[in-house]
């Protein structure tokens, strides 16, 4: 339950930053290209996918504080685009550093739910 907390916390603390970087996932990728596809520091951000990807998050954060039962009966899902959120939430999930950002459980925790919400948004399936 700590570990949930902390991601939580970590993500709140950073969220619009969180969201706009989770966002480089539908934007343009930076020239020149690199050769480490995960570490492309000059892509730039899809801002009209931001509002969606922030939704998206806050859903995370719900489900950690309160679990995905409860989060799923809270509802609101249908207003956030599915297929280009989850790649957001992809591209977020495989980017986490450890202990940079948060602490391992908390890092597990947090990648776990984003793939929890990634399913939701696309019907069971996880992006890779």
């Amino acid at each position: 339950a700590l570990a949930r907390v902390e991601a939580a916390e970590s993500l709140l603390r950073n969220s619009e930053n969180v969201a706009a970087f989770s966002a480089r996932a539908v934007g343009t990728p930076g020239f020149p290209g690199v050769s480490a596809p995960l570490a492309d520091p000059r892509a730039s951000t899809n801002e009209a996918a931001v509002p969606a990807v922030d939704a998206a998050l806050r859903h995370v954060v719900h489900a950690l504080l309160v679990g995905t039962d409860a989060s799923l009966a809270a509802g609101a899902l249908s207003t956030v685009p599915p297929q280009e959120t989850a790649q957001c939430l992809a591209y977020l999930r495989d980017r986490v550093g450890v202990p940079r950002d948060m602490s391992f459980a908390a890092a597990r925790q947090f990648r776990a739910h984003l793939n929890w919400m990634s399913a939701q948004l696309t019907g069971g399936k996880v992006m890779y």
